[in-house]
């Protein structure tokens, strides 16, 4: 049991913070917005059938706080829970950049795999729209791009993988419940079932280097790319499709294979060439 409980206490961690963030931004909205005090009351008395969250309340807000809750999250578990080591995860001199670019591209292809199998799997409607506002907004960029996924590698490799490291938890254990857990924050399936074979290499990455550098690297990138494709596309974005690109999906599993081995191929030899740098 001590070997998961920083599993256990990081998840509930974060998702309170998340709560609290929730709650702060509509105490906060129903102090600034009338609009969205009235709104929400329609809500939560069931005369309205959704909340008008991003268009009674400014964006920015949302994100402030959505990066405010990671933040918070954090400082938690550091403070608290003593399971993050800040020195050493980031720790830039160690690591070992030429090598490192072969899990940077794997990162890409494993990526370019998984849209492919989650093409078909629709997001909510509510992580849409959030998603889109946030991607147009300069606060919401840095929270998607920058704040959140080195928050989420802090707390998911480091203080999960790293403290059940430490503590002897075998290496798989380690690198799938850290994995698991950062699939199980996201709250819903699309996202979910993305995040938990890209949170195994992640995970996987942080045991061979140690530190966080390369996997907030790899998860900048990831994000930013997504981030990217909903700015140009906007709202087109959900509903694109690549049966609809390629008039089938013969195409996109012929990609998507080519991916998974070019991403396997670049792993294991990342895997045997990588040392840390003295």
């Amino acid at each position: 049991m001590n070997k998961l409980s920083p599993v256990i206490l990081t998840l509930l961690i974060f998702l309170l913070m998340q709560g609290v963030g929730t709650a702060a931004l509509f105490g906060i909205g129903i102090f600034l917005s009338p609009e969205f005090a009235s709104a929400l009351r329609d809500f939560v008395n069931g005369t309205a059938d959704e909340l008008p969250l991003f268009t009674a309340l400014p964006v920015s807000l949302f994100a402030l706080t959505l990066m405010a809750a990671n933040i918070l999250a954090v400082v938690v578990c550091r403070l608290v829970l003593h399971n993050i080591c800040f020195r050493s995860t980031f720790d830039v001199s160690s690591v070992n950049w030429l090598p490192g670019m072969l899990v940077l591209l794997g990162g890409i292809f494993g990526a370019i795999g998984m849209s492919v199998v989650t093409d078909s799997v629709e997001m909510p409607d509510s992580m849409q729209q959030a998603s889109l506002a946030l991607s147009h907004n300069m606060w919401g960029l840095l929270t998607l791009v920058v704040v959140g996924p080195v928050t989420e590698e802090l707390l998911f490799r480091e203080a999960i993988a790293g403290e059940m490291l430490r503590r002897g938890a075998a290496p798989w254990a380690a690198i799938f419940l850290s994995a698991l857990s950062f699939s199980i924050v996201h709250l819903n399936f699309a996202q979910g079932i993305y995040a938990l074979p890209l949170g195994i290499l992640f995970g996987i990455v942080y045991y061979k280097t140690g530190n966080i550098v390369l996997t907030s690297v790899l998860h900048i990138f990831n994000n930013g790319i997504v981030v990217l494709l909903m700015y140009v596309f906007g709202s087109d974005y959900a509903d694109a499709s690549y049966a609809e690109w390629f008039g089938g999906m013969t195409v996109p599993y012929v990609i998507m294979t080519i991916s998974f081995v070019l991403c396997c191929a670049l792993m294991y030899a990342f895997w045997h060439r990588y040392t840390p740098r003295e």
